[in-house]
């Protein structure tokens, strides 16, 4: 017998999967609540084989639910309900500890199927949620680009001399606004947060002498 916790603020919604999961021979619905500190407490309390978590909860979401019950050592399995399918909210529910994620818009036969592979400790994802997830660990790192255009060489070399703005416009024959312009591109090309940093970091990379 799987021992569950339903936590869902729409009434309609936790009645309905109630209904359904009491269907099963093998699911016992031990409570059904509506905020994300009542799913914390029966959790803690009841010691679920699995939490039926949503995302959007009162008082608690369900991410932090998921992180409170990591740090108290919950062995019980959570499978977040969500209607959210964004990378965003599938990360951040497996980093927190999350066994499974499953839309709301799944058929019952699907999340029956979850419950009963969380709760002999595999994981679950609805293809969606895995198609999210596959999407993040794909992704290619954005590569940084700190090559320097042969203006903002020019105006490095001049703020490595210790010339003001006015007196590089004065010297490229440009405004002060392009200068100030230049500089915020040449600081963030080489991940430098001032001046001194700056000079720094183009003296180690032998582009100013």
């Amino acid at each position: 017998m799987i021992n569950l916790v339903l936590a869902d603020d729409h009434r309609l919604m936790q009645d309905g999967l109630k209904s359904r999961l009491e269907m099963e021979d093998n699911l016992n619905i031990l409570a059904c609540v509506g905020t994300g500190i009542d799913a914390l407490d029966s959790t803690l309390k009841l010691k679920p084989d699995v939490l039926l978590l949503d995302i959007n909860m009162p008082s608690l979401n369900g991410i932090e639910v998921l992180e409170k019950l990591a740090q108290s050592r919950s062995e019980t399995a959570v499978i977040m309900l969500s209607m959210h399918d964004s990378r965003d909210y599938v990360m951040r529910s497996v980093k927190a500890g999350a066994k499974g994620y499953v839309l709301k818009d799944v058929g019952s036969e699907e999340l029956v199927m979850a419950i009963n592979q969380v709760a002999q400790g595999r994981s679950y994802l609805c293809p969606q949620a895995s198609d999210r997830l596959l999407e993040q660990i794909n992704e290619k790192p954005e590569t940084k680009d700190d090559t320097l255009s042969k203006r903002e060489s020019d105006v490095l070399k001049a703020i490595a001399n210790g010339a003001c703005n006015k007196e590089i416009a004065d010297s490229l024959h440009i405004s002060v606004r392009t200068v100030e312009t230049h500089r915020l591109r040449i600081k963030k090309k080489l991940g430098a947060t001032s001046t001194a940093a700056l000079v720094k970091l183009a003296l180690q990379k032998g582009l100013v002498t």
